[in-house]
């Protein structure tokens, strides 16, 4: 009973507790023109249904052609995730195993999603040729400044609600997805992490308005991403994504980032909860440079850490812009 809530799709629990939950904004006549006018225009998000499905990375990354392509190639994947909880019980290095690619696609495959398998955040160029996909066409812009990383993994993987930095196009390569966006101007109805702004508190699969009342106001727009569609999420949106079957993904972070006062905003709007744990990690990992834990997925810096790299370096996204790490 467990492994078939865990698959069930988030947008119902949310319908189901009252809230405002619409349908994903699609594009009736999905081309590279429309995705550059839509990133161009920033009217929000916006699902292209089957827009990559001329790319070769359709038919080559399938399970059946991965393993006979790069099976023997050694990978780090992060093996029996917990399967409920907006953190990490432990240190996400904890769930870190390296083995070759084969051994990690029969377990994408075949794993409870109780227990899921990620090959996460890989950057796409370590595992594949630059030719089985293109974006360029919708950026309309050379790759400078981007980031493009691959998501390979069993049912049940999560990247919890979380916002990125840039614009970013989610594309759906094999298997689906459940997609679950908010919009920035409602970040702080979806209850960031007082030391963190950028992750939520919030478990999307077990939204608890006696805790999280504020979750009334906000506008969620969910949907399923099938193979070959784009989802275009403009830099800020706050998003859930959540394999409803073994699946294959990748992603392309591109454009300027979010500023400082975008985030300063929000910080002070927050409340001197929020204001008292961004001083305590600005002296404990910037002045100090006390490691920081890393028990979100993929963990970003702290909000106080990001406030030391724009005295110190001018640079609030200093450790959070993927295309420099």
């Amino acid at each position: 009973m467990l492994s078939l809530h865990l698959q069930a799709d988030p947008a119902d629990v949310l319908r189901e507790a009252g809230l405002d939950v619409r349908p994903l904004p699609r594009h009736h006549h999905p081309t590279p023109a429309a995705v550059r006018q839509a990133v161009a225009g920033r009217s929000g998000p916006m699902l292209f249904p089957g827009l990559a499905d001329s790319w070769p990375a359709r038919t080559r990354w399938t399970p059946e052609n991965l393993v006979r392509s790069y099976g023997r190639r050694q990978v780090t994947a992060l093996m029996d995730l917990p399967s409920s909880g907006v953190l990490f019980p432990q240190d996400q290095k904890n769930y870190q195993r390296a083995l070759p690619f084969a051994e990690f696609v029969d377990a994408m495959l075949t794993t409870s999603p109780d227990s899921p398998c990620y090959l996460a955040y890989t950057r796409a160029a370590e595992l594949f040729p630059a030719t089985d996909y293109d974006f360029e066409p919708l950026t309309g812009s050379p790759p400078h400044g981007t980031d493009t990383r691959v998501w390979i993994g069993s049912a049940g993987t999560r990247s919890m609600l979380h916002s990125d930095l840039k614009d970013n196009f989610f594309c759906q390569i094999w298997g689906e997805k459940h997609v679950v966006l908010v919009p920035w101007k409602h970040a702080r109805d979806v209850y960031p992490f007082p030391g963190n702004l950028v992750n939520s508190q919030v478990d999307l699969a077990y939204p608890d308005l006696g805790r999280f009342p504020r979750l009334r106001r906000a506008v969620f727009y969910a949907g399923t991403v099938q193979p070959g569609d784009v989802l275009f999420l403009p830099r800020g949106c706050w998003h859930d994504i959540r394999s409803r079957t073994p699946s294959v993904s990748v992603n392309h972070w591109f454009g300027p980032p979010m500023t400082a006062a975008d985030y300063a905003s929000l910080l002070l709007r927050s409340g001197p909860r929020y204001w008292a744990a961004t001083a305590r990690d600005f002296v404990a990992h910037g002045l100090l440079r006390r490691r920081e834990q890393t028990t979100f997925f993929f963990s970003p810096p702290s909000t106080g850490k990001r406030l030391f790299d724009l005295l110190r370096w001018g640079d609030f996204s200093r450790d959070n812009d993927p295309a420099t790490d």
